[in-house]
């Protein structure tokens, strides 16, 4: 269960501290009090992307930690394939730097986002009234028949094999477009193979030229320096190191009447020993200084070749152009076999396919037989939110061809009213109906899910009288097992909530701030008045708000 949630420098929230206990907690706030905001900065431990528009003061890092409780032997797998530390209380956090970097982390341990939201995923359910119409949604309709018949895992499963199998179709298809295609292709190949072959390129070829070219080009400026330093070093009358050892012969007479004169000595000497090195050196250059003007129109041509190959292959340097080479020469000697591999590739998939089928259908039949379980279920507990003549059915068809989740079309069909046909929910139900239908089936997958959280984000809009009520008593059902938050606009649901916390903002020193508080039973009363007739509390608000209060029970 999610025990506290930290939040800092999030949208209006400057800093917020929420202690969660087990049970039923509700939320509740006057529009725009940051009750969304709440769960935005929720989601970013949840894995949710975000970026530094996000931040409160956009000169600090937003900071978002939430501590979680859990059973050890469900995650243990997860911390040991992920190198992380399982604590009695884990700490997750996400932070959003001014620069809008991400970073997350699992009990101090930097982690990527996959993996966050990979554990966060098996720990939280948000459940928003925009997510509403998820249900409507045939791909959701099957996850909630393989969550009710426990099939996530075998689904999972069938879903990486089916991903396989369809990477290794796209490979054959692509054998065969080339096969098909080979022997424009092979000659084109060969176009190339040879064209670089016949330009014999040396390695680091391209780099050597520039390097030489560039002397060439200032061969003039290069031979006048040589000659002007050696000539001042030690070829004309009055050359440098002429003139020093002059100087070091005087400093000789004397060097014994001074340890200071030794030591100018001492120094004049190495001067004088690393300058003859360097007009050694300088000599050496420039006598094997040499250059041929005629050189530059070849160089030149060259590596103008070398840049056309670079361009029409998209390379920069002349050992890309070499291993270019190498790979090509590699096509050609693969053309010769594409009809074998054409031949494995297509045996493999035809493996790969039998063996999707039959897991498929295994799972097909499993679906199946959950149908009526379900079904059972979900119009008992809407017969319990005053929908006493609704039908619900599960339309099943078998597909032709496998897909991502097997091989079976679900629809779910439904009618509020008796006599009417059952038709797809986007036909037949209403936004208060489909808010209904849609805590039904969370409040069964939450005996089947090993959630440790569950958020209901005003899943009770469109809904208000006895249906709030009997939609509250469901949730705070749900909450014998496992933790939920529920975020209301309703006194019927608040009342319900076992922890009772109020949203609001303030302005303070002219900026809008979010807060929170935990509600005392006479601060309740007063909320729940408040949500009853608006903020001037009457007498009769009151006492309809106590009665809810006393009226908490699971009836």
């Amino acid at each position: 269960m999610l025990k506290h949630l930290s939040i800092t420098n999030y949208a209006i929230i400057e800093n917020l501290e929420l202690e969660i206990n087990k049970g039923f907690t509700v939320i509740t706030g006057e529009t725009g009090a940051g009750k969304s905001i709440l769960l935005g900065a929720l989601s970013l431990i949840l894995g949710q992307r975000a970026d530094n528009s996000v931040l409160n003061n956009k000169q600090k890092k937003c900071i978002v930690e939430g501590e979680f409780t859990f059973n050890k032997e469900d995650y243990i797998n997860f911390f040991k394939e992920n190198d992380l530390d399982f604590e009695p209380s884990n700490i997750l956090r996400r932070e959003i730097s001014e620069n809008g970097k991400s970073r997350a982390f699992i009990n101090d341990t930097p982690v990527s986002l996959a993996i966050l939201k990979e554990l966060t995923s098996q720990l939280i359910d948000i459940h928003s009234q925009h997510q509403v119409l998820e249900i409507q949604d045939n791909r959701f309709q099957i996850n909630v028949i393989d969550a009710f018949a426990e099939l996530d895992h075998e689904v999972f499963s069938y879903a990486n094999k089916f991903n396989n199998y369809s990477e290794n179709l796209k490979r054959l298809n692509l054998l065969i477009e080339t096969a098909n295609n080979k022997n424009s292709a092979i000659d084109y190949i060969t176009f190339q193979v040879k064209e670089i072959e016949d330009l014999a390129l040396k390695p680091n070829e391209k780099e050597n030229i520039q390097a030489e070219l560039e002397i060439i080009v200032n061969a003039e400026e290069i031979k006048s320096t040589l000659e002007s330093t050696s000539n001042l070093l030690i070829h004309s009358e009055q050359n440098l190191l002429a003139n020093l050892k002059n100087v070091t012969k005087s400093f000789d007479k004397i060097n014994h009447c001074s340890e200071d004169y030794k030591a100018i000595y001492d120094r004049l000497t190495s001067v004088i020993i690393e300058l003859e090195d360097i007009a050694s050196d300088v000599d050496k250059i420039n006598n094997d200084f040499d250059f041929n003007p005629e050189n530059l129109t070849y160089l030149n041509d060259r590596l103008s070749k070398i840049f056309s190959l670079e361009q029409k292959h998209n390379l920069t340097n002349t050992a890309e152009i070499l291993e270019l080479l190498e790979n090509l020469k590699s096509q050609l000697l693969d053309s010769s076999s594409y009809e074998e591999r054409i031949l494995e590739q297509k045996n493999l998939i035809h493996q790969q396919k039998e063996e999707l089928t039959l897991i498929a259908n295994k799972i097909s039949k499993k679906r199946k037989e959950s149908f009526q379980k379900l079904i059972k279920n979900i119009i008992s507990n809407l017969n319990q939110l005053g929908m006493a003549d609704a039908t619900f059915i599960i339309n099943h068809q078998k597909l032709s061809e496998l897909s991502i989740t097997g091989i079976d079309k679900i629809d779910f069909l439904f009618s509020s009213n008796k006599g009417v046909e059952p038709k797809p929910l986007n036909k037949a139900a209403s936004g208060g109906e489909l808010s209904r239908l849609m805590l039904t089936i969370k409040s069964i997958l939450a005996k089947n899910k090993n959630l440790a959280t569950i958020i209901f984000d005003e899943i009770d809009s469109g809904v208000s009288g006895d249906i709030a009520d009997k939609m509250a008593v469901i949730m705070k059902k749900i909450s014998t097992n496992i933790q939920v938050i529920a975020i209301t606009h309703l006194p019927q649901v608040a009342a319900k909530g076992e922890t009772h916390i109020k949203i609001y903002k303030e302005n303070v020193n002219g900026i809008t701030k979010t807060f929170l508080t935990e509600l005392t039973k006479n601060e309740r009363i007063d909320e729940l008045a408040k949500m009853l007739s608006g903020k001037k509390l009457s007498t009769a608000a009151i006492e309809n708000a106590k009665v809810l209060l006393e009226n908490d029970d699971l009836k």
